[in-house]
């Protein structure tokens, strides 16, 4: 039987190393690969599903799911979740059914605060995670997708409303190692906070760098990237492409506080390139000295300030 100790989570409280708040509406469900089953009901510690699709699949509007990390094994290391995760947006998506999926948290138990030792998440087949419902939250969670298309595929098909993965779903405390983040067709209020981002071993990430994010006939608004760290793979640190990608139009984004690795092998950091991609890049700290605007960082109609190189401001 698992070892979690159910009166924590059964009578109220969020467990302490997990999500910072806990849902009074929403059921609780619970994840663990090594003592559970996919034929128990998931509601409790000692009942819990064995993969993360199962919970996934059973959670509702609001529903918060907690996944202990697999044990670590002697001469092999740390095991991963290997699935393919899909969460739906359920219902029909229009104004007579109501969508089923939204508002969902998935949540990594991380005793160390370093979710890169927490729980582990592979891909099966081609992407570890793909989202379509929106204001998916997701903590303390670390994606392993070297050979994966993208590590998460986030889907929103503009006016239908039937896809809206991008819109509000938030990643806190990260970490996406491979392939990067797809986030397709605009959308509003994506948000990565304190995530870690690196690319393959050999430094490629699959040709969309850490974050690829696409707005074309359905605009994106109110992108945050916030307190990240970009770096390269474990032999090649400089990575093949750049990090982070918006195709316009987005508006009112904001780079801020992060801290960028070794330069990339095509020459650019950021490339929002297009006066239709309106926000901040700010306070950003660049591994490269001298790094040049409009070369290095391609900003568009964003606006600039403060950002650092190893040689000083850049200006």
């Amino acid at each position: 039987m698992s070892n979690f100790p159910d009166m924590v989570f059964e009578f109220g409280g969020a467990p302490v190393s997990g999500a910072r708040y806990t849902n009074p509406w929403s059921k609780h469900y619970f994840v663990d690969g090594v003592n559970g089953s996919d034929a128990y009901s998931g509601l409790k510690p000692s009942l819990a599903k064995a993969t993360v699709q199962a919970a996934v699949t059973l959670a509702t509007r609001g529903d918060v799911i907690y996944v202990r990390p697999l044990a670590y094994k002697i001469g092999t290391g740390f095991n991963r979740y290997t699935e393919d995760i899909t969460v739906t947006l359920g219902g029909d998506g229009g104004s007579a059914v109501e969508a089923t999926n939204s508002d969902i948290s998935l949540i990594g138990i991380t005793p160390s605060g370093n979710p890169e030792f927490g729980p582990r998440i592979k891909h099966t087949t081609a992407i570890p995670l793909q989202i379509d419902a929106p204001a998916f939250h997701v903590e303390n969670i670390a994606f392993y997708a070297e050979d994966a298309t993208y590590s998460v595929y986030l889907r929103n098909n503009g006016v239908t409303d039937t896809q809206r993965g991008t819109d509000g779903t938030t990643f806190y405390n990260c970490v996406f190692k491979g392939s990067g983040v797809y986030a397709a067709s605009g959308g509003d209020g994506l948000v990565f906070s304190h995530c870690r981002f690196h690319t393959k071993y050999d430094g490629t990430s699959g040709g969309i760098g850490a974050i690829n994010y696409s707005c074309s006939a359905n605009p994106g608004t109110r992108l945050q990237i916030l307190y990240c760290k970009f770096h390269g793979g474990n032999v090649t640190e400089a990575p093949a492409t750049c990090y982070i990608t918006i195709a316009p139009p987005m508006t009112v984004a904001m780079i801020a506080h992060n801290e960028f690795g070794t330069i990339p092998a095509d020459g650019h950091y950021i490339n929002a390139a297009g006066a239709a991609n309106t926000g901040y890049i700010v306070d950003n700290f660049f591994a490269d000295a001298d790094i040049v605007l409009e070369t290095d960082l391609h900003i568009g109609g964003m606006i600039q300030a403060g950002n650092w190189d190893t040689a000083g401001i850049v200006v």
